[in-house]
Order: C-alpha cells, then structure tokens, then sequence
C-alpha cells in the first residue's frame, strides 16, 4: 500500500536524524497559530516559528498546527523553542510511523494515520501530535486544513474547548482523526458493492485485480487501526501526564468510535476475502459449464465418427463384404442410424439431467 512502508534512516545513523528524505521548503507549509484563554482567542495564519516563542510564556493555551511536510530545519527550530524530542522529530520527519504514544520528560507525543482511499489503493498519511502542560502541536502530511472543524469550534465562546484544559484539544483532535475514517469507511463499502454486481454480473479480465487491491487496502487499512485503537487506548491510561479524569470520560466515547471502525474493517475484509472466493468459484462453474458442453458435443460425435469411418473405408461392392453398399436403401439406412444413436444420446443424456 502507497504511503504505509516505513522509510528508514541509513543504518548507523545517530538517533533523532533529520534526514535520509528529499528537503521540502517552508513555503509549501500551512503554518497556523492559536492561542486563547476561556475569555480569549487569538488566530493567526502564516506566522514564523521565531513568533511562537513569544507565546510560551502566555497565561493561555497555544495550539501550532502544520500541514504539509516540515523541513528539517523547521523541526529543529520548533524542537528548541518548545524542548521537543528528537526521537519524536524524527518521526515526524520519517511519517507514515506505525500509530503510538510515547511520553518524554514535560511531554507527550502521538501519532496516528489519516488516510485517504484513492484509485483502489489505501494511501496512508500521519498525524503527529505533541501536547505538554500549556501547549500542544500537530503535524498532519496533507496541507489541507483537516483541524478545520476544531479550529470553528474553538473559537465559540463558552465552548468545553474554551473552558477545559489543553487535554481537551488533544482529545478534540484525536476524535476528529478517527471519526474522520468513517467516510473512507463508506467509499470502501460503495467500492465492494459494485466489485460484488461485477463479479456476480458481467466480470472482466481485471474484476481479479480490483477485487485484490481492494482485499490489499483493508488488510492494511485493519493493520492501522488496530494500532489506532491501542494508541486511544494508551492516552486513556492515568498515568499520562496532562490528560485529566474528566476528559478520560470523552476518550472512552473516542475508543469507542475506534473499535467501532475496527469492528467494520474486519467486516469488510471478510466481505472482500468471501467475494474473491465467490469470483474464482464462479469462474471454476464457468470452466466447467465449457467443459460440459464440450464434453456433451464429444459424445454425440464419437459414434458418429465411428460410423464415418467405418464408411469411409474403401470396400469392394462385387464380393459383397459390405452388402448395403448396393443396396438402393443403404443410404437412408446410414442415416436412420444416425438419428437413432443421436435420439438415444440425446434421452440417455437427458435422464441423467446432463442437458
């Protein structure tokens, strides 16, 4: 599946590298900034990273969300300003990580999968999320605002985003990765739908492939969620730093959804494991109605081509071994022999249900 092998730094490399993948400028990047306070909020678009330093040391919460893939020197800067691990930089720079929590001194950091279903190939895009006591960062692969909808609500006044902690922006932002597979959810089932009718209609020479790359995207799409929901899992765990009893409350509603999506992909990949067995089944009974009918063509033309030979051979008429031969009825006798072997044929075949 594009998107989900794992890219790896050169072996030997010191841990916490950023490199061993093309540079990407900062240009290319969707950068935003929000900080507020129960009272209070401020967005801004397109800030520089030398700006969020002069917000760390504010009474609120401040939220840095990038889409896009972050060049490695836009982590190193972000790292110093907020003290984030190289370890977890480095998985931000090498994505498609495998979905996780991992806690640091002062520090969590996240990762999960977002991925999209697109010309029958699951592509696989990361969510990065570093949250601490103040503050929290995401990093998501596709510029795209996909935080969007957290971002509307968190500018309502009076809204649990507003009032709650930073813990429940982590939450918030994690819901919204897993409910956001239910869609792709939907256009998997629609794909499997129509894979089915073909099959079961009129399959071509690719409904094989289709129907395998579609078995492929729900192995894999089964691998990462699996992963998700231990990650939903682990974040519900008391002793994570930051994330408070109350929110824990909304995280077992989110674990939920994740086991839910879960429960519909394993479906689904029995759906698709079935419908490629119903596709070689119903290509084996087609082979064999072929078989069939030449089977029952063989065996109306085996005493006829008997016959034909028997016929065909050169006899003598004047010393009489073949006798009909001179007869003026021997040739309507050749063919009442025919039609007589080809009825019994035909009645012996029709008893036994061949035809």
């Amino acid at each position: 599946m594009e998107g989900f092998f794992r890219r790896h730094t050169k072996p030997g490399t010191a841990p916490g590298t950023l490199a061993g993948r093309a540079p990407v400028p900062d240009e290319a990047l969707d950068f935003t900034l929000v900080e507020y306070t129960p009272d209070e909020i401020e967005v801004l678009h397109g800030v520089e990273v030398d700006q969020c330093r002069f917000h760390l040391g504010t009474p609120g919460h401040t939220w840095i969300d990038v889409g896009g893939r972050p060049s490695s020197e836009m982590l190193r800067s972000l790292g110093m300003a907020f003290n984030l691990h190289p370890l977890a930089l480095e998985d931000v720079f090498h994505a498609n990580q495998r979905s996780k929590l991992d806690l640091y001194e002062g520090q969590g950091f996240i990762v999960l999968n977002d991925p999209a279903y697109e010309d029958c190939t699951l592509k696989g895009r990361q969510v990065s999320i570093f949250f601490g006591d103040n503050y929290v960062i995401s990093f998501h692969d596709l510029k795209a605002d996909i935080f969007k909808p957290v971002r509307d609500r968190i500018q309502t006044a009076g809204s649990r985003l507003r009032t709650f902690g930073i813990d429940y922006l982590v939450y918030a932002l994690i819901d919204l990765v897993v409910d956001r597979k239910f869609p792709l959810i939907e256009a998997l089932s629609t794909h499997l739908e129509e894979l089915e009718e073909e099959a079961l209609g009129h399959p071509t020479k690719d409904t094989l492939a289709h129907i395998h790359q579609a078995r492929r995207a729900l192995v894999s799409f089964h691998r990462i969620q699996w992963a998700e929901r231990e990650t939903v899992l682990a974040v519900m765990r008391p002793d994570v730093p930051f994330i408070m009893p109350e929110t824990r409350t909304y995280l077992r509603d989110c674990f939920d959804h994740a086991v839910a999506v879960l429960e519909l992909v394993e479906s689904y990949r029995e759906m698709a494991n079935g419908l490629m067995e119903v596709y070689l089944m119903d290509s084996s009974n087609r082979m064999s109605e072929v078989m069939k009918t030449m089977a029952v063509i063989t065996v109306f033309f085996m005493p006829l081509s008997f016959l034909a030979g028997i016929y065909g051979m050169n006899f003598d008429r004047d010393t009489g071994n073949m006798p009909e031969l001179g007869w003026k009825y021997g040739y309507a006798l050749f063919w009442v022999m025919v039609v007589v072997i080809v009825g019994s044929i035909f009645l012996w075949l029709k008893r036994k249900r061949w035809i």
